[in-house]
């Protein structure tokens, strides 16, 4: 049986299941502020869990600095990534993202992604968020 059937079939023999999955889905992983600052891959890790909570991380790349847009979030540096990952049904994906930074502050912005399964925009990376060192 498929992943899709098999998803299906759960869903109609458990509805209640089907809206906690949705519910889960909405609320993204958590960030430990204190590993933003540590290495390139421990930011990326941090944000692929509060993007893709289920998702495996598999690697970064670093693609360039600083990003050309990064004035538009008030960013004083920025970089932009590509962290390669997988998903539930092992499949690769990557997302390209902007991580900027600003006294003490991080943020991110997802410039691209291939996922079949949208990123969360609930994630608190998409606003200013101050490490653990800066609160």
């Amino acid at each position: 049986m498929d992943p899709v059937t098999m998803i299906l079939a759960l869903a109609l023999k458990n509805p209640q299941a089907t809206s906690e999955a949705i519910h889960s889905y909405n609320k993204p992983g958590q960030v430990d502020t204190g590993q933003l600052q540590s290495s390139v891959a421990d930011f990326a890790m941090e944000t692929l869990t509060c993007y893709h909570k289920t998702a495996r991380f598999r690697g970064v790349d670093i693609l360039g600095a600083p990003w050309r847009e990064q004035e538009k979030y008030g960013a004083e540096g920025s970089v932009v990534i590509r962290i390669n990952f997988s998903g539930m049904s092992g499949l690769p994906y990557q997302m390209i993202v902007a991580a900027m930074a600003k006294s003490g502050s991080y943020r991110t912005f997802v410039i691209h992604e291939n996922a079949s399964i949208n990123y969360n925009k609930n994630c608190s990376l998409e606003r200013w968020t101050k490490t653990d060192a800066t609160q």
